[in-house]
């Protein structure tokens, strides 16, 4: 198998994965701490935090801890996630016109 067959099906199976589109849009928009980001999306919190861990491993979002009393959590997206712009408002643009 090509190189670029095997980058095109790792990304579609990246960003095929339910709640995949939905949370990078919420991200999209600003930061977002879990419960807003869960709140946005209506995910169930055992799936968001899945595919929160697989969006960091995949250098798609930003996970940012702050130390302090009690711990705080943000998440952003990463340059390569907000490249991701274009490919959203490319399906939500067909999606209208079919």
């Amino acid at each position: 198998m090509k190189k670029s067959t095997k980058s095109f099906e790792s990304a579609l199976e990246l960003l095929g994965s339910k709640w995949t589109l939905p949370i990078v849009s919420a991200l999209l928009e600003d930061k977002s701490r879990f419960n807003e980001i869960q709140r946005k999306c209506e995910v169930c919190p055992r799936t968001l935090s899945a595919r929160l861990d697989d969006l960091e491993a995949n250098g798609i979002v930003r996970k940012k801890v702050y130390k302090q009393n009690p711990p705080r959590v943000e998440y952003s997206l990463t340059k390569k996630g907000e490249s991701l712009s274009a490919v959203i408002n490319a399906i939500s643009d067909w999606s209208y016109k079919n």
